[in-house]
């Protein structure tokens, strides 16, 4: 009885599966748009501006690392020049 039991409800399920199937996308795709869920693109354009912020980020430590090094080269001259008029 049980192997004819699963035949049947295999062979309904198999019919109704079709007919789930595209209220559960109708479903799912109205969530996607309505609810603002990023897309992948969406995630594309995040990676696209992290990677641009870690970029600036680099340039920015390197130009301070300059004017550091600017700044204490400035700082020696200066105390070398104020030493000289002694």
């Amino acid at each position: 009885m049980g192997v004819l039991s699963n035949y049947v409800l295999s062979a309904m399920s198999d019919g109704a599966l079709p007919h789930m199937r595209e209220p559960v996308e109708s479903v799912f795709n109205e969530v996607v748009e309505n609810k603002g869920l990023p897309t992948r693109q969406d995630f594309r354009d995040l990676r696209n501006r992290v990677d641009m912020l870690e970029y600036n980020a680099r340039e920015v430590t390197k130009l301070l690392h300059e004017v550091r090094g600017l700044v204490s080269r400035t700082r020696e001259a200066a105390t070398a020049a104020e030493a000289a008029l002694k």
